[in-house]
Formats: structure tokens, C-alpha cells, sequence
């Protein structure tokens, strides 16, 4: 099949004129074009006011493969080529294992696979495996979604935490109660994302994500997905044990084996596998705040000014902003940008408080959000020597948050920020705090402050670094620093600060204990996470095949 990339319409033009654009780009009559398929679309504003979506489509032609190919070659147009579209292959099982029929050995309990954590890895791993008849046995610390969503509700609306159910753990992962972004850098050459992404569909979510370059579900929509592939699971002969936190121990578990998908949350569970001689690395990752701007705002520096029709079309501007530091080489950027959607009280332990995004499938909030954030080292925690030294300096930090209203989430304008002291009421301009959970006015400056002599100290440049991003940002989208900019913390979540290794076999130096997903460093976001569990229930088939 030829491959077309760049292929430019008006927002509000109909895709039926990409055929029209495929034949010219060809220099072939439209009617020689058999199949067109779009794989990708991404907006284009680079001249605004015009506005346009970029398609990639997959044209199939009645010239046949070898006259396609002289095409291509002809064309010599770096935007055609010649492609074919990759199907992943789930993984099969042998018949016989370790001279058992295949059936009769999935039967004993002993010998079906544990999966550890049913966030993304964990329940794509589950999925492969029990696709390929292996009964897996998934161990989920949190409740089912619907026990969940209810959990989440006492935190949000009576400041009840649920230590074993809220937004981190539970069916689906954090993820759940997220944007629901499903967008990945991760190279596909294998068809694991498709797969994933047709799947979604299959089980309710929008076709547009399939071809989307930014594709999103939303939270409303996640919670039936996940359900419906827990379901599926079991269907096939899986097992989910909710409320069940997994424990290991070494001579029950030596014979076992055992995909662990725990979130970079589970840090109880760190600690015992630490302890039992699970290697760990310290790695880096990144703080900061949730900031809130009016979406409308964000929409008109990203498009313009435009009508109605054609922000329907677009939908709610997204934004993606870096920015290094002269002075300290840190970095700072966004991440997990929630175009019309919440901040949302997301702590899992009691006496510490952190905060996350979320955003409906609609996206029809009053304001944007994302979590403008400050690259962290190894060296600020000590980490060489302390593997869990970034779980360490998490804690510390969530605790600051929570004691400076007793739980609820601390909100500072950006205006405040910059003069080091705490918001009122008073201090809001347009922008008003959109929140999922209980908030007050406070003080954020003070979280980011140690003594001198603490072994924390070197990140007493994070608030200088985070007003040097913000200003930054300010230049590239307008209005991203100005006064009533509403800040809310802390964010302290947003990836691993731990690496579990692992060989070309996904094993880790435990014998029969495979690390995946965001808890063991190899993922980050709903897609990596999903793909990584794939591999790993791949690679567990592959050693059950060669037993």
C-alpha cells in the first residue's frame, strides 16, 4: 500500500476530498484509488488565522504492488511511501507443556501466572495471558471501579481517605481517574498500540482515537473500558482478586511466576520486595504544581479567533511547553495537560496530599489545567546510595502539602506565588479554582524550602526554576504567567522514581518476578504502561513455550 503523510484540509472540509488530494499527490486518476484509510490527524496552526488537519492515509490502488513501487520511486515526494500496516500477533501457547496437555497445567494453581496491580501493564498483561489460556491470577490491592468510584467520592466530597481505594489504587490504576490520554512516543513497529487502541473502541470508547495524533477517553468513559476487559478476562478463564494486596514471600513464591505491575504509588509494597532482595535504582523524575488558565484563553493563543463551528471541530486547545534553565540546567515543561478538565485531590496515604488531572470525555470544563513541573536528580536525594531516597523525598514533600490545611488541596495564585506570600480569596482574578475535592487558600512557596544542612537542600532553587519555566512560557503562550494563574499542590506523581531491572527476558535478578509498567520505570502514561504489560505476558509465554 502507498503511504501518504501531510495531507492538509480546513478544519470544517469533508475527509472526501482526501481522495481527491491522494490521486493529485499520485498524479493517478481518483478512480484508480481501490481502498483510503486514514491512520493520523493532527492540527496544523502554524498560520493562523488558517487553520488545517494533517492527515496520514493509506491508499490502496488498482496499479498493483510492483507499479505502486515504480510510483513511489518515481514521485520521489519524502511524504510517499510505500508501507504496510502491522497487525500484532497475540502470542500462542503450546499445546503441551512440561509434557501436560495445555489445560490440565493451567488448571493447577500452582502453575497459573500471578499478575501483581490491575493499572494498564498489569491488565494488558492479564489480557495476553489469558488470551492464550494461562488463567492468570491478578492480585489488586484496590476495590472493583464501582466500589472505587464511590471511594473516590468520599475523598472528594467529605475528605474521607480510603488508604486501600482512591485514585491510585483500584481497577484501571491512576489512570483511570485521569484525562485518559492514550498517546505514546513509544515505536509501534509490532502493532501493539492498535491493538490496544481498537480495543478501547471495541469496548466504548470514540473511533476518532484510533486516527487522532492526541487521542483521549475520559475518566466517564474509562471506568466502563476497564471494566469490560476485567469481564472479558474472566470470561477466558482469569481470576481478579480485589482488596487482596499482594505479599511476597520466598519460599511460597520460588516456583511461581509472577508479572509485577504495581503503580510508582505502591510504595509499601517497594519497601517488602526492597528488602527481599528485589534490585532497585534510583532514577530521576520531576515536582511541581497543577496550573489552571481559562480554557478560552488557551484556545484563542493556540487558534486564534474562531467561530463556533470551528472549534467544535477542533476541540479544546492543548499545549505542550519546555523550557532549560540557564542558570542550574534544570528542566521544566508541562505534563498531562487536561484541556477542559479538573484539578483532583489524588492522595493515597494518610498525612500526605498530592494532585493530579482529569478530564470528562466532553472536555467542556471551564478551565485548562496541566502539572507545570521541575526535573528532579538522583544527586538531590541522594539516590546513588539510596534507591528509595525519591520515595523518601516524595513523602516529605506530600506531608508539607497536607499540613497546610489539614488535607485539603492548597491553591496560590501565580501572582502571590511571585510575591512568597499566601492567596485569600481575594487574591482571584477570572480564573477560579476548579477542583474535584475539598480546597482552601494557602501558601505553596513554603513546600520546596529546606534548612540549611538538610539533604534536600539542593532543590532550594525549585521555586526561582518554576517562575524562570513559567515566565517562559509566558513569551510562547500569552497570558501563561499572568497574575490570577491558579496554582494547586503539590505534584509529586508524575512518574517512577524507581527502576526495577530486568533482562532481555523481562526478569528481574528474583528469579520468577517480571517488572513492567510506570511503578517499575519503563512507562509513562496509559499506552507505554498497556504495551508494556503486552511484552512482558509475551515474554512469560515464550518461557512457558520452551519449558
Amino acid at each position: 500500500m502507498i503511504k501518504i503523510n501531510q495531507l492538509k484540509l480546513g478544519v470544517t472540509e469533508s475527509v472526501v476530498k482526501l481522495k481527491l488530494l491522494s490521486a493529485k499527490v499520485l498524479k493517478i486518476e481518483p478512480k484508480d484509488i481501490e481502498t483510503l484509510e486514514v491512520v493520523k490527524r493532527s492540527i496544523d496552526a502554524r498560520k493562523k488565522p488558517e487553520l488545517f488537519f494533517s492527515y496520514t492515509v493509506m491508499i490502496g490502488t488498482s496499479l498493483g504492488e510492483a507499479n505502486e513501487k515504480k510510483l513511489v520511486e518515481k514521485l520521489k515526494n519524502r511524504d510517499v511511501s510505500i508501507d504496510r500496516t502491522v497487525s500484532y500477533r497475540e502470542p500462542k501457547l503450546n499445546d503441551v507443556i512440561c509434557g501436560v496437555d495445555r489445560r490440565e497445567f493451567f488448571r493447577e494453581e500452582k502453575n497459573r501466572p500471578v499478575v501483581v496491580g490491575f493499572g494498564p501493564a498489569g491488565m494488558f498483561a492479564a489480557l495476553i495471558l489469558a488470551r492464550a489460556g494461562m488463567h492468570p491470577i491478578v492480585f489488586e490491592r484496590g476495590a472493583d471501579v464501582d466500589e472505587r468510584i464511590k471511594n473516590v467520592q468520599d475523598l472528594w466530597e467529605k475528605g474521607v481517605l480510603h488508604t486501600e481505594s482512591n485514585p491510585q489504587f483500584g481497577e484501571g490504576g491512576a489512570g483511570t481517574f485521569s484525562d485518559g490520554k492514550i498517546n505514546t512516543l513509544v515505536k509501534d513497529k509490532d502493532g501493539r498500540s492498535r491493538f490496544i487502541l481498537d480495543l478501547f473502541v471495541g469496548y466504548g470508547a470514540d473511533s476518532s482515537i484510533i486516527i487522532d495524533s492526541k487521542p483521549h477517553v475520559g475518566t466517564d468513559k474509562l471506568v466502563n473500558i476497564v471494566k469490560n476487559i476485567r469481564q472479558e478476562i474472566v470470561a477466558l478463564g482469569g481470576e481478579i482478586r480485589f482488596n487482596t494486596r499482594f505479599t511476597y514471600d520466598k519460599e511460597r513464591d520460588k516456583d511461581r511466576k509472577i508479572i509485577l505491575a504495581i503503580g510508582h504509588s505502591a510504595r509499601d509494597t517497594y519497601k517488602e520486595l526492597f528488602e527481599s532482595g528485589l534490585e532497585m535504582q534510583a532514577k530521576d523524575f520531576a515536582m511541581g504544581f497543577r496550573v489552571q488558565h481559562l480554557q478560552s484563553m488557551i484556545n484563542e493563543d493556540l487558534y486564534g479567533d474562531v467561530d463556533e463551528k470551528t472549534l467544535a471541530a477542533l476541540g479544546p486547545g492543548a499545549y505542550k511547553v519546555t523550557h532549560t534553565s540557564d542558570k542550574n540546567g534544570r528542566g521544566v515543561y508541562s505534563f498531562c495537560m487536561c484541556p477542559g478538565g479538573y484539578v483532583v485531590n489524588s492522595s493515597s496515604e494518610n498525612g500526605k496530599l498530592c494532585v493530579n488531572g482529569m478530564s470528562y470525555h466532553a472536555r467542556d470544563g471551564v478551565n485548562a489545567n496541566a502539572a507545570i513541573i521541575v526535573s528532579v536528580r538522583k544527586s538531590d536525594y541522594n539516590g546513588e546510595n539510596e534507591p528509595l531516597g525519591g520515595i523518601g523525598l516524595q513523602r516529605e514533600l506530600e506531608e508539607r502539602a497536607h499540613r497546610l490545611l489539614d488535607g485539603k488541596v492548597p491553591v496560590q495564585t501565580y501572582g502571590d506565588f511571585k510575591k512568597d506570600m499566601a492567596s485569600t480569596e481575594k487574591s482571584l482574578g477570572e480564573v477560579k479554582p476548579q477542583i474535584k475535592g475539598q480546597y482552601g487558600f494557602s501558601k505553596l512557596n513554603d513546600i520546596f524550602r529546606f534548612e540549611e544542612g538538610s539533604k534536600y537542600a539542593a532543590l532550594n532553587d525549585f521555586n526561582e526554576t518554576f517562575m524562570e519555566g513559567m515566565e517562559s512560557f509566558g513569551h510562547k503562550l500569552k497570558g501563561f504567567s499572568r497574575e490570577d494563574t491558579v496554582l494547586a499542590g503539590i505534584e509529586a506523581r508524575t512518574s517512577s522514581p524507581v527502576r526495577i531491572p530486568r533482562n532481555e527476558d523481562f526478569e528481574s535478578n528474583i528469579s520468577g518476578i517480571y517488572p513492567c509498567g510506570e511503578g517499575a520505570g519503563y512507562a509513562g502514561g496509559i499506552m507505554s504502561a498497556a504495551m508494556d504489560g503486552m511484552k512482558t505476558a509475551e515474554a512469560l509465554v515464550k518461557h512457558y513455550n520452551s519449558l
